[in-house]
């Protein structure tokens, strides 16, 4: 094999810069940004900017990649090509004006989401831009196919030149003492990745994209790779998931949510091997792939017939939700693919082109994925609230005041409408307006509420760091009467309390000593020896060990000659904690509540816990772990 020559690689080089100078332009702005933050990030007052042109580049990189194949393919002038360019800069400034300038109370990650949304549909359309206007199937498929070898190249001249680079500076770091600024690894990698690849991917691509269509070039490695491990992977995981199907017919058991992912990920897989395979068809001995192919598509009929009724389980149960209408409009898309080469179309160019336009769509309008999932999140809570009479007029009928600071009555907050709603439902407000708070913002719902949270909670976190800011979905729901935290519904589940106040002084006045005791079961079966159950200690040169009785939950001192010396019940400190507060997870308890006072025929003893948890298994609540210290005065030591 000829290896190329330096003046071929630089050859190269100056053909990708000359065809493709914006492309390499925006890379080298977002690069030297990513470097600046990656220097200075901690000391830059709003970082927001410099991140949304950094993000505004990124995009730019496949944008004008594509308006130049686009224009070169179809042989524009100077003149038309400078009005694709100046669209594509006009349309850069519009994506930065969507994106948030400073981390405001309102939700961030919403303009975030249509970004990631604009950088997919971008890359999918450099995929079929050039052959938008034409018939040239083949030309389509060799230019996807250089595509592909050009990133799967470039990623790995760009993973190998880091790699060198990075063992190049631990060597003069480790034979020299030469010290490396520390954040010069994360810099270096930016570049490569950002720029170098960039440039290198740009560099192997071809000067006429007319003479496309006409080769016939099919690497036999490629062949390899999706006729003998792609399509058997394929293959194992239908089988599976078939498999899955039969199991729900035969027990009658609706299909849980998670298959819809697994589907949807396994037929884009097939879609793509058929992809590559596409050309091969054509080849003596081949003609098997023809008919595989369309017996894929039948294949999926059944399957994307099982993700509908998932989704729409879980769409019934919980609503809309941005991952949920994805897996939805997936399944659409599916469909009409398969419909597509079952009636016989044979276009391979509708596949990008229709994932593309379902892509945009989804993305703005009042049927948009964040139109539609913020209304039905919005819209189940006050069907909750309207169902349990909290609303009347569409106003809340008891609504408390909140104070708004860095507490927000979380000492003196006691929630008035607690025992109005089971514990599902109050998991469900929970739910909706974490999602709400981490997605949409609360504007859809307030209202609702005759206080104005959202003027007042700018105002107050602004001046604070990030940690120090106010839960929103918190504010919302104590606002409702609620008390903001997971409740246990369930027969099976995990039961916590901890204390708040762990820094608060304990009186110890009448005890002469402390140790301090922790135990965690959480597989009860494999603790079958006491020694694992043994916390020991010693007064007067005498020898004492806790040890835990799990079945009867003590926790018993035992003499150094192993007589039982004395008990701890800590059974109605649980069903005190469990009648008060419920079967749930709980962080901010007063440390008193976590307090247990008693004595003995032996000793005097306050066992004060940091945390106490329990499993719940079948109506059965048994102790998982605790730690804590305990104080106690001997009666005597015989």
């Amino acid at each position: 094999m000829k290896l190329p020559s330096i003046n071929y690689l630089l050859a190269q080089a100056k053909n990708g810069a000359v065809l493709y100078p914006l492309t390499l332009l925006f890379s080298l702005i977002g690069v030297s940004i990513g470097i600046y933050l990656v220097e200075y990030e901690s000391v830059t007052t709003n970082t927001f900017p410099l991140i949304n042109v950094m993000l505004c580049s990124a995009i730019a990189i496949p944008l004008f990649f594509c308006i130049e194949v686009f224009t070169d393919k179809n042989n524009y002038n100077k003149r038309y090509r400078l009005l694709f360019n100046l669209g594509g800069v006009v349309l850069l400034g519009l994506l930065y004006l969507t994106l948030p300038t400073s981390e405001q109370t309102f939700n961030t990650s919403v303009p975030y989401v249509r970004y990631a949304i604009y950088n997919l549909a971008v890359h999918l359309l450099v995929s079929f831009a050039p052959f938008i206007k034409s018939k040239e199937i083949n030309g389509f498929w060799q230019y996807n196919k250089l595509l592909f070898i050009r990133l799967v190249t470039s990623a790995l001249y760009s993973g190998f030149l880091f790699v060198g680079i990075m063992l190049a500076l631990a060597s003069l770091n480790l034979l020299f003492d030469v010290k490396i600024h520390e954040k010069l690894y994360a810099e270096i990698w930016i570049f490569i990745v950002g720029f170098f690849n960039t440039w290198f991917f740009v560099a192997g691509m071809p000067k006429n994209f007319n003479e496309l269509d006409q080769m016939e070039e099919s690497p036999k490695g490629l062949k390899i790779f999706t006729q003998y491990i792609l399509l058997p992977l394929l293959g194992l995981y239908l089988i599976i998931l078939y498999s899955y199907g039969v199991k729900i017919v035969s027990l009658w058991d609706w299909p849980k949510g998670i298959v819809s992912y697994l589907i949807t990920c396994v037929a884009v897989l097939g879609i793509f091997n058929f992809l590559m395979m596409y050309p091969y068809a054509k080849l003596e001995g081949n003609g098997w792939i023809k008919w595989t192919t369309k017996a894929y598509y039948f294949i999926l009929v059944p399957l994307v017939v099982m993700l509908f009724i998932a989704i729409s389980i879980r769409l019934n149960d919980y609503g809309i939700t941005l991952n949920r209408y994805i897996v939805y409009l997936l399944g659409i898309w599916l469909s009409m693919v398969c419909l597509y080469f079952i009636i016989g179309k044979t276009n391979i160019k509708f596949i990008p082109v229709s994932l593309f336009a379902a892509i945009v769509l989804m993305s703005f309008g009042p049927w948009s994925m964040f139109s539609v999932s913020e209304k039905s999140q919005s819209n189940r809570l006050k069907h909750i609230l309207e169902e349990n009479n909290f609303l009347k007029d569409g106003k809340l009928v008891n609504e408390q005041t909140i104070t708004i600071d860095t507490n927000y009555n979380r000492e003196t907050f006691v929630p008035q409408n607690q025992e109005l709603l089971n514990d599902s439902l109050k998991n469900e407000i929970k739910s909706i307006l974490d999602y709400l708070d981490d997605h949409h913002g609360f504007n859809s719902i307030d209202e609702l509420y005759t206080q104005d949270f959202d003027e007042k909670i700018q105002q107050h976190n602004l001046k604070k760091e990030r940690w120090q800011r106010i839960n929103e979905a918190e504010i919302y729901m104590r606002a409702l009467g609620l008390d903001y935290r997971l409740y246990c519904t369930s027969d099976n589940g995990y039961i916590s309390f901890s204390s708040n106040s762990q820094d608060k002084l304990i009186n110890i006045t009448g005890y002469e000593y402390e140790t301090r005791i922790n135990g965690y079961y959480y597989n009860r079966n494999e603790f079958n020896k006491d020694e694992n159950l043994v916390t020991p200690f010693s007064i007067d040169s005498n020898r004492y060990e806790f040890k835990t009785d799990l079945k009867n939950e003590y926790l018993i001192i035992v003499y150094k000659n192993n007589k039982e010396f004395s008990k701890i019940d800590i059974t109605p400190l649980k069903e005190d904690l469990i009648k008060k507060h419920g079967m749930v997870q709980k962080y901010d308890l007063p440390q008193e509540e976590l307090t247990l006072i008693d004595s003995s025929n032996t000793f005097n003893f306050k066992l004060v816990l940091e945390n106490i948890s329990f499993n719940n298994e079948n109506n059965k609540v048994e102790l998982n772990s605790y730690n804590g210290i305990i104080y106690f005065k001997l009666k005597t030591t015989s």
